[in-house]
């Protein structure tokens, strides 16, 4: 009967550096998807051609930031829920509502003071916007009045598709301004400023449509156009202030040297401070409102996510380390000899009679020796001096008198391999097993 290969083991599918670089792209892809997402909001870009600080349209507000930049002046894009602490009358921690509110705690960080915080609504205002506006600091409220459209030519272009109605905008305006009154103008031509600031007596250049107000009872006119209209209002306490019309801030306005002037002239003047002047951005939609998985990332609990990152790579390296590849599961019970085998190893060593198997070990290894040399016809009491002679003339160090009287002092398990391994050895060299 033939004898059957043994079949060949499996290869595994993946080489191990393979398997580690999967996992390694998979835990950093993991780790940039988590903070991508905590960070998402503050990443956004502002190129959608609204009237906000970081658009770069008509009646976005990114020229003005420039100019003040460019000026020397430091200016910041809020994109809080709440507004930044004023430089004045230090306040932090505003309780969040729908629009920015003010803060009440004092600031300890002077890069966090501001001297001038400017709103600028979207051009489709919500009715309830600035229902949570509680100012510590001037605040310039910029009421919207362009409708426009995605140039499909240019992105981040606008369209011009018309003039917001003034309804909304006095319905947004109403809750920190009270009952006020939009008027417009019908020709292109510039405005005549008269008023106490440094932008008062300043002209501007050519303002299409120009947008003032007729002011009510709670309100203040601070710059007052020559033809009457109210270009600037304020609140009584002078905290909140109302510009009129955006094209005397936006960029298709400032564009003209003249507007530039003046709207550079009237942020001054209305500053407290000379701390930084903020843009808010979050009533446009690019609000970066707290989250749990951003305060993960952000000092000081971001020492705390650094330590479960590290326990991580601890406990991973701890199961690589410690576990290998699957071993083969083995049957539960053996074939034929290996059963009997086994079970008889055990019932042996239950007994621990193991030492007593040294005798019937020496009588299997001395039969094995007689039969590989064909020294059956020696008689039993000549048998082991014929072995040792032909030991010396072999040259095997070996006696099997010598091992007899080792096998007869056997006491331990210890005994017994020792000897064992000694017998094995003996016979291995008598049989030429070794050569």
């Amino acid at each position: 009967m033939s004898d059957i290969a043994a079949p060949a083991p499996a290869r595994p599918a993946f080489s191990p550096m393979v398997v580690l670089a999967m996992v390694l792209a998979g835990v950093f892809s993991f780790s940039a998807f988590l903070v991508l997402s905590a960070y998402a909001p503050d990443l956004r870009g502002g190129s959608d051609g609204g009237a906000h600080a970081l658009s770069k349209s008509a009646v976005g507000f990114a020229g003005i930031v420039r100019l003040l930049r460019a000026e020397g002046d430091k200016v910041v894009i809020s994109r809080q829920i709440s507004m930044p602490p004023p430089a004045s009358s230090a306040a932090s921690d505003a309780q969040p509502a729908s629009a920015p509110a003010a803060a009440s705690s004092a600031a300890s960080d002077p890069d966090d003071e501001w001297s001038l915080f400017v709103l600028t609504p979207d051009t489709d205002p919500p009715k309830g916007a600035l229902v949570g506006l509680t100012p510590q600091g001037p605040t310039l409220v910029v009421a919207p009045k362009w409708l426009t459209t995605p140039d499909p030519v240019s992105p981040g272009w606008v369209n011009q598709a018309g003039i917001i109605d003034p309804k909304p905008i006095e319905a947004m305006l109403e809750p920190v301004a009270g009952k006020l009154t939009l008027t417009r103008r019908t020709d292109t031509s510039a405005a005549q400023p008269a008023g106490p600031t440094d932008a008062g007596a300043i002209p501007t250049g050519p303002i299409e449509q120009l947008q003032t107000f007729q002011t009510s009872q709670g309100l203040t006119p601070i710059i007052v156009d020559r033809r009457g209209g109210v270009l600037l209002a304020a609140t009584s306490d002078r905290r909140v202030y109302f510009l009129s019309d955006p094209d005397l801030l936006a960029n298709h306005g400032i564009a003209d040297i003249a507007t530039a002037r003046f709207a550079n002239r009237l942020l001054q003047g209305l500053r407290d401070g000379r701390g930084a002047i903020a843009f808010d951005v979050s009533l446009n939609g690019f609000g970066a409102p707290r989250s749990l998985l951003k305060l993960a990332f952000s000092p000081p609990f971001l020492g705390a996510t650094l330590c479960l990152v590290a326990v991580g790579i601890l406990i991973g390296l701890h199961a690589v380390s410690r576990f290998g590849a699957p071993v083969a599961a083995r049957r539960a019970l053996a074939f034929g000899k290996r059963a009997l085998a086994d079970n008889s190893a055990a019932l042996i060593k239950m007994a621990r009679r193991e030492p007593r198997m040294a005798g019937r070990y020496l009588d299997l290894s001395r039969a094995a020796v007689v039969r590989a040399l064909g020294a059956g016809r020696v008689p039993a009491g000549e048998l082991d001096a014929f072995l040792d002679r032909l030991a010396e003339k072999n040259g095997v160090e070996q006696r099997l008198s010598k091992l007899v009287s080792e096998v007869a002092a056997v006491k331990t398990r210890a005994d017994l391999t020792r000897v064992a391994q000694s017998l094995y050895q003996w016979r291995m060299e008598m049989t030429g097993e070794r050569r």
